[in-house]
């Protein structure tokens, strides 16, 4: 389970305050967030195990950075894993998972209106992590989890584009009617559409940023 400060450290890196590439250092964190260094340690070794941090020696820890490449390639992977999962869910999905959903989607929509981004989120994970747990594979439900949290400073990057995030609302909406019936090829389309826009929005920024120079993977 996540500690307090473990989440925390993953907000701030998902939403920018450590930026891709930013050295973080144990004592900065200890004197931000008020903690022992053995607290650092740990959310350290977690949020590295996530993929969020990478130890450079000589150098530290520091936030991933993806290059397009490697942002394409982690697509890629998670459109195998959950096209794979979304083919091995019994159709239609029980009642109540249903009811879940839509209780999920209709706050994320609602937060989605009010711009809190953080809500927008935490409430896009729970709805995923409830879709992909129906499936009949709990490993590969479990790899998806792994996959997604990857892609977390990915997916925020197109937060603020409200044209992108009514088409999200919109995608959730359709994965909720494709799971209520039983037609499989119709909720593997909505699963695959859902995920292309935010790699091609972190393509874009990173263009900006450096140029349209494609680092070497």
């Amino acid at each position: 389970m996540s500690t307090s400060l473990e989440t925390d450290l993953e907000n701030d890196i998902i939403f920018g305050f450590y930026a891709p590439g930013m050295r973080i250092t144990e004592d900065s964190v200890m004197e931000h967030y008020g903690v022992k260094r053995h607290a650092v340690r740990t959310a350290f070794a977690h949020l590295e195990a996530r993929g969020l941090l990478v130890h450079r020696p000589n150098r530290g820890v520091e936030v991933v950075e993806f290059t397009p490449d490697e942002v394409d390639a982690l697509y890629d992977v998670r459109i195998v894993l959950e096209s794979a999962a979304a083919e091995r869910t019994p159709l239609p999905v029980a009642p109540e998972i249903i009811r879940n959903l839509e209780d999920i989607a209709t706050r994320h929509a609602e937060a989605v209106e009010r711009e809190d981004f953080r809500e927008v989120f935490w409430l896009n994970q729970e709805f995923h992590e409830l879709q992909f747990s129906c499936c009949d594979n709990p490993r590969l439900a479990g790899l998806i989890a792994t996959h997604a949290r990857m892609a977390q400073p990915i997916r925020v990057v197109k937060y603020d584009d409200r044209s992108h995030m009514a088409t999200v609302v919109a995608q959730h909406r359709a994965i909720i009617d494709a799971m209520r019936g039983d037609d499989q090829y119709a909720y593997v389309k909505a699963t695959r559409e859902h995920l292309p826009a935010s790699a091609e929005a972190y393509r874009n920024l990173h263009a900006r940023r450096f140029g349209g120079l494609r680092a070497a993977g």
